[in-house]
């Protein structure tokens, strides 16, 4: 989920200081607009990612969240009102997704924490403060672990079905513990190199 991939086009190359700012706040302009709009721009950026060679795995993945939040919405609707006013909430999620999966699948975790670095270096020196980038080694480490998690859930889901398991409870039950264990293991170390780096910075 959200991993990035290599690539040449106009959104590959664009800083990613321009697409942290500008692609959440395009997001938060559209959302308040009526939803032919909202239609409009998720149709466009699934255009983009097609366009941007995005297979349907790698947007489906990047998507699930919504359409498993949008089947347990359906399913407790009554009437049709309720039905538009939950279309239109996933139309407006799917927008803020597409957009995090745009920005994140064509911007290096480096380039991501270049671009953080980058905002904060700035308001830094609008107060006149020495910049310790202490926001930029956090959201860096919680960007980086984002995909990172969902690639160690991957590879032990692959690996329970290749020794014979089956997907369902006993298969969560088993896995999970497995997913804390690494994910906390990988977080504690890639804590340590980023206090090592501030050290030697």
């Amino acid at each position: 989920m959200f991993e990035y991939k290599k690539g040449n086009s106009f959104l590959h190359r664009c800083p990613a200081t321009f697409k942290i700012i500008f692609i959440p706040l395009i997001n938060i302009v559209f959302l308040f607009l009526p939803y032919y709009f909202i239609a409009a721009l998720v149709l466009l950026q699934f255009l983009l990612a097609f366009a941007l060679h995005f297979t349907v795995k790698e947007i489906y993945k990047d998507l699930r969240p919504v359409i498993y939040y949008g089947l347990l919405l359906f399913l407790l609707q009554f009437n049709l009102q309720n039905v538009r006013e939950t279309l239109l909430i996933l139309l407006k999620l799917l927008c803020i997704m597409q957009s995090a999966s745009l920005t994140f699948k064509t911007s290096s975790p480096l380039q991501i924490r270049e671009g953080v670095a980058s905002i904060e270096s700035f308001f830094c020196r609008l107060i006149r403060k020495k910049p310790g980038y202490t926001f930029t080694n956090a959201l860096s480490l919680f960007i980086i672990f984002i995909p990172m998690l969902s690639r160690v859930w991957e590879e032990a889901k692959k690996a329970w079905l290749i020794r014979g398991g089956k997907k369902g409870i006993k298969m969560y039950s088993a896995l999970l513990p497995v997913l804390f264990s690494v994910g906390m293991k990988k977080a504690y170390n890639m804590a340590r190199a980023v206090a090592i780096r501030s050290i030697t910075q």
